[in-house]
């Protein structure tokens, strides 16, 4: 039998206010957000999502987003999807601005979900991983081990989340961070 290893608190990195020299000290970079539609709508019970590595608890109110891909699915649960805290959401989300946009068959099919179209306008700091660390995200109830390779993302309020290679160059391109 292996005996589990919990954490001590000063090896668990949560959220926190980063300075932009601390950030680049640690080897994180900025990434500007590529304009896409993320589908979103307000939760309206107490739900968990199942992620890669980790449950994530979203409370009545916070925001699912979702990405809807090209493959229609019958119910919510099988598009990706992700909660944000409202007040997160509302500093770092936008309407959908586009002129003329029309959604495609995924996206008509979350609109019929309750799903309006918005955008990621704030930018993150980031780091590939270079070795395995434990982090609890905002909405993890617990701290969980992030492997070696996983995009380490520390998001406008200092909340850090991870993210797959493929889903990061999906959604984040380098660039400068903005000015103060």
């Amino acid at each position: 039998m292996v005996a589990s290893v919990q954490p001590t608190e000063e090896h668990v990195l949560r959220q926190r206010e980063w300075t932009q020299e601390q950030l680049e000290r640690c080897g994180f970079n900025y990434y500007a957000p590529k304009k896409r539609v993320v589908m979103a709508r307000i939760l309206k019970q107490d739900t968990s999502i199942d992620s890669t590595l980790e449950i994530l608890m979203a409370e009545t109110g916070d925001i699912v987003c979702y990405d809807s891909g090209d493959d229609l699915h019958e119910t919510l649960d099988e598009y990706y999807h992700w909660p944000v805290k409202r007040d997160l959401f509302r500093r770092t989300y936008k309407r959908w601005d586009e002129l003329g946009w029309k959604p495609n068959p995924t996206q008509a099919h979350l609109i019929g979900f309750g799903c309006l179209p918005f955008f990621k306008w704030r930018g993150i700091w980031a780091l590939k991983l270079p070795i395995a660390i434990y982090v609890q995200s905002l909405e993890s109830p617990e701290p969980v081990v992030v492997p070696t390779g996983r995009w380490l993302c520390i998001g406008v309020e200092g909340e850090p989340y991870n993210m797959n290679d493929e889903q990061f160059q999906a959604r984040y391109v380098p660039s400068e961070p903005p000015s103060e």
